[in-house]
């Protein structure tokens, strides 16, 4: 099994998290998380994240890649199994992770 900070690691290098404006006419924002990569490696992402509850995720074809994305509550569960507490992370990552889980204890 694959550790949390491995996967930390593949969305820091190959992975995009944000939290961006609806559009219009909703003032709500929506949470994002996209990782890109080979076939193999994104479903054992997928397979990691399910072991850890997450589930509902596909690896996707994207031109000569793959992806794995999401939104909302899952995006923002994941940013909080990768992130919350962890000790080294991409600085600029970490900063959106920790607003995405910030939003999640919010609602809860």
């Amino acid at each position: 099994m694959v550790s949390r900070d491995f996967w930390r690691g593949v969305v820091d290098g190959d992975g995009s998290l944000g939290i961006y404006q609806r559009p219009a006419p909703s003032t709500a924002s929506l949470a994002q998380l996209r990782v890109a990569g080979r076939r193999h490696l994104l479903e054992a992402f997928v397979g990691f994240l399910e072991r850890e509850g997450i589930v509902g995720l596909s690896v996707r074809p994207h031109r000569s890649i793959f992806n794995v994305g999401t939104t909302c509550g899952p995006a923002e569960r994941i940013a909080k199994l990768l992130y919350e507490d962890a000790v080294i992370a991409l600085a600029r990552k970490a900063e959106i992770a920790a607003r995405m889980i910030a939003r999640q204890r919010e609602r809860a």
